[in-house]
């Protein structure tokens, strides 16, 4: 978990808009290639936003759920946006790809303009969800273990990784960011999901000072 810092910009319980998370499922065929698989997805996103809202209500957190359909331009850009600023803080903070000018601060964000967020869904921070999971199909198992018996190299076969930040819509900083990987709970199931949720949102400040974990 990176706690970024506390929640200083608004009052005590502040209200977070939670984002429709960005989770997508695949099933990597054979030949490795990705295909994405709706049915998986669908049934992610749902158990995703139902385990969210009930970790919000056990730890006393002022979470609103924004739905999909009710998502504009701004909002969809923005998403898109938290995509890339994620990935870019996986490479170059977590990761092996240390930005210079970074150091060791976490100083990133998605831009003032953010605050048409807290505008349309009067909230103060904004949860954003990034999430992928790549499961091997039968072929792409008898594929690997076929490749590592002739060459002795493993193939691989599938992937998960996720993760969340927390965007204070004043001003558009990053406040926090937590990053899941394998292993961390399957979506697609009503208790991998609650699982996944607790592992994601572990240690998020809800209140100033404090944090999900008391």
């Amino acid at each position: 978990v990176q706690q970024i810092d506390k929640l200083e910009s608004v009052g005590d319980s502040p209200t977070i808009a939670l984002m429709p998370p960005d989770i997508r499922y695949y099933l990597v065929t054979a030949g490795g290639v990705p295909e994405p698989n709706v049915e998986w997805t669908e049934s992610a996103q749902s158990n995703f936003m139902s385990a969210t809202l009930d970790y919000a209500k056990e730890i006393g957190a002022d979470i609103k759920a924004i739905d999909k359909n009710d998502l504009g331009d701004a909002e969809n850009r923005y998403d898109t946006l938290h995509s890339a600023v994620g990935r870019t803080i996986m490479d170059n903070h977590f990761g092996m790809f240390k930005l210079p000018s970074k150091a060791d601060n976490f100083d990133w964000s998605l831009g003032p303009g953010v605050s048409t967020i807290a505008d349309r869904y009067e909230a103060d921070y904004a949860l954003f969800v990034h999430y992928r999971d790549y499961q091997a199909s039968g072929g792409r198992v008898a594929m690997g273990i076929f490749t590592a018996l002739v060459t002795g190299v493993a193939a691989p076969m599938g992937s998960e990784q996720g993760f969340a930040s927390l965007v204070d819509l004043k001003t558009g900083d990053i406040v926090w960011f937590n990053v899941v990987i394998a292993g961390s709970g399957e979506l697609r199931n009503v208790d991998g999901a609650a699982k996944a949720v607790r592992g994601l949102f572990r240690d998020i400040p809800t209140q100033q000072g404090n944090s999900a974990e008391q």
